[in-house]
C-alpha cells in the first residue's frame, strides 16, 4: 500500500513579485496563505492538501529538470504560456498530445525554473490549437535516438 502524497513542492526564485504574476495570471493557481519565514515567500494551492512553496531566494535551475501540474484549462493556459513567450521547447520539444490522451507542455518560470503543464486524459482540446506551429499535430512523445547523448541545452 502507497500513503505517500506531495505537500508541497518548494520552488526558489530570484524575483518573486515576477513569480506571483506567473505563477497566479499565466498559469492560474490561487494564492494560499503564507507565513513569516524571515525571507520573501509565497504559497500557492494545488487542490485541497498541496501547495508550492515560492521563495525569493536566487539558485541554479536544471534545464531539464521539472515539476507538473494537471490543469483544469489546458488551452487557457497554453494561450496565456504564449503570450507571455513562457513556452520552452528546447527541453522536451513541441507541445503534444501523448498516446494517452494527455497533453504536455513545458513552460519556463521568470526564474528559469521549467514547469510541465499537463491535462487530464479526456479534457475537452480545442482542435484549433493542433494547428498552431508550437504544437506537434500528431499524438507522440519525445524521443532520442537509442544512446544519443544531448548535452544540457542542445535539442536532438
Amino acid at each position: 500500500m502507497n500513503d505517500f502524497s506531495i505537500h508541497h513542492v518548494n520552488v526558489n526564485v530570484d524575483d518573486l513579485d515576477a513569480a506571483i504574476v506567473f505563477y497566479r495570471d499565466v498559469i492560474g493557481l490561487p494564492l494560499d496563505v503564507t507565513p513569516d519565514q524571515g525571507f520573501r515567500s509565497q504559497f500557492f494551492r494545488i487542490g485541497r492538501d498541496q501547495q508550492i512553496h515560492m521563495n525569493e531566494i536566487a539558485d541554479v535551475h536544471q534545464f531539464r529538470g521539472h515539476f507538473c501540474l494537471v490543469a483544469p484549462d489546458f488551452v487557457g493556459v497554453f494561450r496565456r504560456a504564449k503570450a507571455a513567450d513562457a513556452i520552452d521547447l528546447k527541453p522536451w520539444g513541441r507541445v503534444r498530445r501523448l498516446p494517452s490522451g494527455a497533453m504536455q507542455m513545458f513552460v519556463r518560470d521568470p526564474a528559469g525554473n521549467l514547469v510541465e503543464i499537463g491535462s487530464a486524459r479526456d479534457a475537452d482540446i480545442d482542435v484549433a490549437l493542433f494547428e498552431d506551429e508550437l504544437v506537434e499535430p500528431e499524438p507522440g512523445i519525445y524521443r532520442m535516438a537509442p544512446g544519443a547523448s544531448v548535452g544540457a541545452h542542445e535539442t536532438p
